[in-house]
């Protein structure tokens, strides 16, 4: 959102603000399997995670400096390029190494992300008040360096390997192209069913910080304000699904996930001018949905691959994500243009009939 404000600030029209997340999404959708695929071959995770990570937080400060739409649409390509490692190989590391059970680590990584989030914008809220977006920016840039360091302490653990050396076109593509793999329990519905919820939901959000202060006339920090409560309902929401996860099908949990963020896009169609009540709602209906969604679909996944090929399908997951993101704030962006209120209801269906897609085909 921060980029959001810079961007609208330099004067950057909307459309543009919306195809910022339409670029990272489809870089990220080729970025993540390619990462997944590589720690699966390298004997040791967290060596593949450490340049990526190092090299992104140095592209990071540039975000800082740009003043151009295609001076931000570089930088955005690169950093996403090198942040995809993250998440794959993260989750795999955790669920190969955890003293936990597999759900009960994706829950943890889950919650500390959300907390993450809802910390950070309850901290930029009130600074927004007194100093400008690019000196927030430029805070949190210091503030990922030390998360950085986190990362360089955690121990290198050996996992199964992938024996198969591919070429990088092959680690991109290999996953989606594994169909043995995917008709498990139905596993492509899964993933469709992902596509259509990050859709809906890239589009909901790709634009929503000019919404609320230009449409519903909220200020900037209260724009924020609202937004921060959209993490923190994840955190209960993480560990009410991911002890369901544990009791009922993972399936199950996704598809309410879908629904729930589906939901969340109508309530931000139907609010008024100042209107924080159902601003307040949509946020918190689609934090919930969150939670639901990524547990039930990281162990759907995690439970129907081969073990030595988890950070692959994990991160093939990441990509129709991003993929779907892709499409969602480019359609957000045309119908935005005609009508906010229209661009919600279109994303809200989309995610409903991923909920659909995901409960009639996925099995138990």
């Amino acid at each position: 959102m921060l980029l959001q404000f810079r961007m609208r600030e330099l004067g950057i029209d909307v459309f543009s603000i919306s195809f910022l997340s339409t670029i990272t999404s489809g870089i990220g959708s080729l970025a993540s399997p390619f990462w997944g695929a590589l720690s699966d071959e390298m004997k040791e995770r967290k060596k593949t995670l450490m340049f990526p990570l190092i090299a992104g937080s140095v592209v990071f400060l540039f975000y800082s400096l740009v003043k151009k739409s295609w001076e931000f649409f570089l930088v955005a390509a690169v950093f996403t390029f090198l942040s995809s490692a993250y998440d794959p190989i993260v989750t795999a590391i955790l669920i190969e190494s955890s003293m936990f059970k597999p759900n009960v680590a994706i829950l943890l990584l889950n919650v500390s992300g959300s907390l993450g989030l809802a910390l950070g914008r309850l901290f930029v809220s009130p600074i927004l008040n007194f100093t400008s977006v690019l000196n927030v920016m430029i805070v949190l840039y210091v503030v990922s360096l030390i998360s950085l360091l986190f990362v360089m302490l955690t121990p290198s653990i050996p996992h199964p390997q992938y024996e198969i050396t591919r070429t990088n076109l092959q680690r991109i593509f290999s996953a989606i192209t594994s169909k043995t793999v995917l008709k498990r329990k139905n596993l492509w519905a899964m993933y469709l069913g992902s596509f259509l919820r990050q859709f809906g939901i890239g589009g909901t959000f790709a634009a929503i910080g000019v919404y609320l202060n230009e449409v519903i006339g909220l200020t900037k920090s209260q724009t924020l304000l609202l937004a921060s409560s959209n993490p923190f309902m994840q955190i209960p929401s993480h560990l009410l699904f991911g002890w369901l996860v544990s009791r009922i099908s993972s399936k199950v949990v996704a598809t309410t996930g879908m629904f729930l963020s589906g939901i969340g896009a109508f309530l931000f169609a139907i609010a008024k001018v100042e209107d924080y009540t159902t601003v307040l709602l949509g946020y918190v209906v689609s934090g919930m949905g969150f939670g639901a969604f990524i547990n039930g679909a990281v162990n759907f996944v995690s439970e129907n691959v081969p073990q030595n090929r988890k950070a692959e399908f994990l991160g093939l997951l990441t990509s129709v994500r991003m993929f779907g993101s892709l499409f969602g704030p480019l359609a957000a962006g045309l119908l935005s243009s005609i009508s906010f209120k229209l661009m919600f209801v279109v994303m809200g269906c989309a995610m409903i009939f991923g909920a659909l897609v995901t409960g009639i085909y996925c099995e138990k």
